[in-house]
């Protein structure tokens, strides 16, 4: 497929650890998820409703302030507000929170899907998970 013009598609793949937990998660989950892949392989980031944030994006009141934007730099996280279990859609479209949230690694051309967690607290992936 040629990749729309201005717009930079993704292959997605699923971690390791995070493949083995995924078929464990509810249909309803499970399908947010499968959704939020084909739209970066299709569209890329373009038109996503919800908010998606570099993980160096951390609270500067943090103890570990330094440790976490390192860690996240390091491994190129990020993270996207899924809409599980709903979206609160009181920002503007594209802006959108949620209760849990997706981390990933853009990895050139490959986006790594490999936790998802509630929020908050906002925590980043362990490394077993970056596998």
């Amino acid at each position: 497929m040629d990749e729309p013009v201005g717009e930079k598609v993704f292959n997605v793949i699923f971690g390791e650890l995070f493949s083995k937990h995924f078929v464990n998660f509810p249909a309803h989950d499970r399908r947010k998820i499968f959704d939020f892949a084909t739209h970066l392989k299709d569209k890329g980031f373009t038109g996503l409703p919800g908010r998606n944030k570099p993980s160096t994006d951390v609270d500067r009141n943090d103890h570990k302030f330094m440790e976490k934007v390192q860690y996240a730099r390091e491994n190129n996280l990020y993270h996207y507000h899924i809409g599980i279990p709903y979206y609160d859609e009181s920002n503007e479209y594209g802006n959108w929170t949620s209760e849990y949230i997706l981390h990933y690694a853009k990895l050139g051309d490959d986006v790594k899907i490999i936790d998802l967690d509630n929020h908050p607290p906002f925590a980043l992936p362990p490394k077993k998970y970056l596998k």
